[in-house]
């Protein structure tokens, strides 16, 4: 895909944008909790961890396909909806791949690594004010 606006010498990096710090939830709370985490915090997803390990993502888009959609109790695990696997880049790797990788694969949530941890995550919001930025129009 190059159909999206390029500067010439990109220097902006996922790190630049990324939202930190991660907020996560176990696989075993329930879909009600996860969804009032999200509410609390004001956030469009959580990462899902198993044993202290990222394993997964649990985003609004779940929640309206997969729970409303499918009739789901709020009891059950968040694991019955989370998404897997996760969507990983490296905090140096530019934020225009990262912009393409989401158009490509149809995702709203990149999970941003250093040195194999997760760090942060860029989700579209952080990738508009990217291109706000790039076009001289900051917030």
């Amino acid at each position: 895909m190059s159909a999206l606006p390029q500067p010439e010498n990109p220097k902006e990096k996922l790190g630049d944008f990324m939202t930190t710090p991660v907020k996560s939830v176990d696989v075993n709370e329930s879909i009600q909790e996860a969804a009032k985490q999200m509410d609390a915090k004001n956030i469009s997803a959580l990462i899902t961890t198993e044993n202290g390990k990222h394993i997964g993502i649990v985003t609004e888009r779940d929640f309206t396909r997969k729970v409303v959609g499918e009739g789901r109790s709020l009891s059950d695990p968040i694991s019955t909806i989370m998404s897997t696997p996760l969507y990983t880049m490296d905090a140096n790797q530019h934020i225009f791949e990262a912009v393409e990788f989401m158009t490509d694969n149809n995702t709203r949530h990149i999970t941003v690594t250093e040195n194999g941890e997760v760090v942060g995550i860029l989700t579209i919001k952080n990738t508009f004010s990217y291109y706000m930025k790039l076009f001289g129009l900051e917030l």
